[in-house]
């Protein structure tokens, strides 16, 4: 059961008083005899790029949210792709971070975006310590934070080292053969290294010696994946419409 959205506050990404100095959004056009184009969003010196990025792509970026908190979107947001090039005032080196506003800004501008935050009870799982513990440990103090995934057999392997329980519980929101978003209520709160083998899509029936990701989880890392219900941050778009191209 969910409970009713709660409005909390209407934004306009003209508001923020942030925007690019220029900025070019044309529909991606894919190359000739190309079977697929990578979907990328990049920043370099002053200047975004992104290729092949749908609205909805471009507003989890702008927004810093995930697809699942984004409500109302029209069914082109997901189809439709576009490239972007927008170049942010002066010659100080552009963060991804700091270019959020000014795609908010740019959003608004070029898509009519007009959004307002609010929140909705949503079907989730916890991700919380089983009855035997954490099977992992905590990485060296020096150590650099870094996430490997790549094959094994049939299945998956990830490999981490000096990872956050956050970042665990977003590898498998909505993904990865989780289909919930994830919320970490371990109370671990350190950087830990470990390593998680299970089946990818259609390959747990197929072999049994490859596991479901909720079995990898508990047995491998002696954590748990709970179904509950949770209160989760929404963005509802109101109104959006096709740039024109320019």
């Amino acid at each position: 059961m969910t409970r009713a959205i709660s409005v909390l506050l209407v934004v306009t990404a003209a508001t923020r008083g942030q925007s690019f100095e220029v900025a070019s959004v044309r529909p991606h056009v894919q190359a000739s005899g190309a079977a697929y184009s990578g979907v990328g969003l990049r920043v370099s010196g002053s200047t975004l790029t992104a290729e092949n990025n749908s609205l909805s792509n471009l507003i989890t970026y702008a927004y810093d949210i995930k697809d699942y908190q984004v409500l109302g979107l029209p069914s082109w947001a997901e189809s439709d792709r576009y490239d972007i090039s927008a170049k942010a005032e002066g010659a100080g080196e552009l963060t991804r971070d700091l270019a959020r506003p000014m795609m908010q800004a740019l959003l608004a501008d070029r898509f009519q975006l007009k959004v307002h935050h609010g929140t909705k009870e949503m079907p989730v799982y916890a991700l919380v310590v089983a009855k035997s513990g954490p099977k992992f440990k905590e990485g060296a103090p020096d150590a650099q934070s870094i996430l490997r995934l790549g094959s094994a057999g049939k299945g998956v392997v990830m490999t981490v080292t000096k990872g956050s329980m956050a970042q665990l519980a977003n590898q498998f929101s909505n993904r990865n053969g989780v289909d919930r978003p994830v919320l970490d209520k371990t109370g671990l709160t350190g950087g830990y290294d470990y390593k998680l083998e299970w089946g990818d899509n259609g390959a747990v029936n197929a072999d049994a010696d490859v596991v479901s990701i909720f079995t990898a989880i508990q047995d491998q890392l002696g954590l748990k994946l709970e179904k509950t219900t949770a209160l989760i941050e929404v963005l509802i778009v109101d109104s959006a419409a096709k740039p024109s191209e320019n």
